[in-house]
């Protein structure tokens, strides 16, 4: 039955919609689409819902911000594909009982805060509790309800959404304030450049096969420069060294047993590189050039060259290492950082604003502790378990893990623990890890 699933014609509906709605801004057009979802989410079969699930992750944030909702309305979509799963999933299958004991183990450590805390504890945290424990079930459930490669098709038509929602918004809404020395950078329907560009690589990863050696279709190589081309179109520094640093090293995976062949291939596309330079430099076309990325790779020290993270990340640890033993070892909870450490920002003078720690690391320690980052690293260990368990794969090869690499050196300059999409494509890594091909 998973094999004869496709991606349905309701994601090209509310593509559409959402791709209007880009250009419109008319929230009648979006409360349609969310409307659909929910349709497609209570009716149809539910590998349709995870489909779904992973197709809006690239345009979360066209669902953010409305006057229709205190909250995001895809939040409410979630909210009833996990109603369904708990109606009619729940109690006909079976599970992964280590890792649903550490699923346990940190909800009740996230409540423990709440408890200890009350002043940290928004709504936020019981969002991110209830799609916490969802995606948890999906991870530690042995049954299979869909395929990757289905996922992978409906995470990329989210993406070319988000991207078409991100070009319209621009031409139709865009706002003219912008200073003109500013440089551009495109999110689509993300909202986050950066997290744009990570779901662009990492979509590189899940189509380029995870085997060394086997062969990579045309269609292949087109998707790939494409996705290649619309993540550069974020100017974003994480990026491109990402990218090239994966690209380099999935090379080396690919070609391990002819080095020789991967030198060779290597030396001519370094020499057309070369070559291509010379002439775009002869003709002149570099003079008048205005290439943004290479502005955001030329400052003069590394707070310009971190855009501030590295400052940012100096005085979030030095105010969490000041900090009594409890908060040390149990942090101030899922977004507790928002309150506790800026309010010692505010205070100090540190920041004239609030700001977050730009970094998953960052945020995990000074979020759940020395403790709780143990439980984090223990539940990512657990996920891959499950999933080699239920694949029954013996063998893998070191380069299908290179999506798991790109996700933990993007964690380097995002806060994305208290946003449940980034536990949606580590569900994505997981299954592309042990995708048998």
């Amino acid at each position: 039955m998973i094999g004869r699933l496709n991606v349905g014609v309701e994601l090209v509906i509310i593509g559409l919609l959402l791709a209007l709605y880009g250009a419109m801004q008319l929230q009648a057009l979006l409360l349609f689409a969310v409307v659909i979802s929910v349709m497609v989410a209570c009716l149809l079969p539910f590998g349709r819902s995870l489909q779904l699930a992973v197709f809006l992750v690239p345009c979360l944030a066209v669902f953010a911000g409305t006057t229709l909702l205190p909250i995001s309305l895809a939040t409410v979509i979630y909210l009833v594909i996990f109603g369904r799963y708990l109606t009619l999933q729940l109690l006909h299958t079976t599970y992964y009982v280590p890792g649903v004991i550490v699923t346990i183990v940190f909800i009740v450590y996230e409540f423990h805060h709440a408890l200890m805390l009350p002043t940290l504890i928004s709504t936020q945290s019981f969002r991110w509790m209830l799609m916490f424990l969802f995606i948890s079930f999906l991870l530690f459930d042995k049954k299979k309800y869909i395929t990757f490669s289905q996922l992978r098709l409906a995470f990329f038509i989210g993406l070319l959404v988000s991207t078409v929602y991100g070009g319209l918004a621009l031409m139709f809404a865009g706002d003219g304030s912008v200073a003109r020395h500013a440089i551009a950078r495109f999110s689509g329907g993300a909202g986050d450049p950066n997290n744009f560009g990570l779901m662009c690589l990492l979509l590189v990863f899940f189509y380029l096969p995870n085997v060394p050696r086997k062969k990579i279709s045309i269609q292949t190589l087109i998707i790939v420069i494409a996705l290649l081309f619309i993540g550069s179109l974020t100017v974003s520094r994480t990026y491109f060294l990402v990218a090239f640093g994966s690209i380099g090293l999935y090379m080396v995976f690919y070609f391990r047993a002819s080095l020789g062949e991967l030198f060779y291939r290597f030396l001519i596309f370094f020499t057309l590189s070369l070559f291509v330079l010379c002439v775009l430099f002869y003709i002149g076309m570099l003079d008048n050039l205005d290439l943004g990325i290479l502005k955001r790779f030329s400052g003069d020290n590394l707070s310009e060259m971190t855009g501030a993270r590295s400052d940012i990340l100096a005085i979030y640890f030095d105010t969490y290492f000041m900090q009594p033993a409890y908060w040390l070892f149990f942090g101030a909870g899922i977004n507790g950082y928002f309150t506790y450490y800026n309010d010692i920002f505010m205070a100090n003078s540190l920041f004239p604003d609030r700001v977050g720690p730009h970094n998953t690391f960052v945020e995990m320690f000074v979020s759940f502790g020395i403790l709780g980052a143990w439980l984090i690293f223990l539940y990512i260990y657990l996920a891959f378990s499950a999933e080699k368990i239920r694949q029954r794969v013996k063998k893998i090869d070191w380069i299908a893990y290179i999506p798991l690499i790109i996700f933990f050196l993007y964690s380097l300059s995002l806060q994305n623990l208290g946003k449940y999409s980034s536990y949606l494509l580590l569900l994505m890594v997981v299954y592309r890890v042990y995708e048998e091909e």
